[in-house]
């Protein structure tokens, strides 16, 4: 079960809301593994999952309160520059050591733009810059606090 919604991306919309998984094999002679995909956002708007958030009084993922649109890798090759800025923020020995990467192997995680030029294009989420509490939560490897809103 994943969470992609066909509204996030043309790849997404292909997509079908219930299918055989890629590592499917239920047809093999050898070694048969029934693996099935489903999707149960798949036709969701993002009004729908927030409006279904706030319904039930879950607390948004911390990426979500800092700013982030939507949760991946958190040195995406799809980042924003606004991303690529935030991440420098929040996690600059991470993201030096992206940026180092870049350097010695002599190719860019994006293909138009290092690390550093792409930062320098953006300006770190006002969340990440102002609540240094959600940001310290949201880098921890433990996880504290509630998934419910307090009301």
């Amino acid at each position: 079960m994943t969470g992609e919604r066909a509204e996030e991306s043309p790849n997404r919309a292909c997509c079908a809301a219930f299918e055989p998984h890629r590592t499917d094999t239920r047809r093999s002679v050898r070694r048969p593994r029934h693996v099935d995909h489903w999707r149960p956002v798949h036709s969701w708007t993002e009004r729908d999952v927030w409006s279904v958030l706030e319904r039930h009084s879950v607390l948004p993922a911390l990426p979500y309160q800092i700013g982030f649109h939507r949760l991946s890798c958190r040195s995406c090759i799809f980042q924003s520059a606004d991303q690529a800025a935030t991440l420098r923020h929040i996690c600059p020995d991470d993201f030096e050591r992206l940026a180092k990467y870049e350097r010695r192997f002599g190719c860019t995680i994006r293909r138009d733009i290092d690390l550093h030029g792409l930062a320098d294009r953006g300006r770190p989420f006002r969340a990440a810059l102002n609540r240094p509490d959600l940001v310290a939560r949201a880098i921890s490897d433990r996880w504290t606090g509630s998934v419910r809103l307090s009301r």
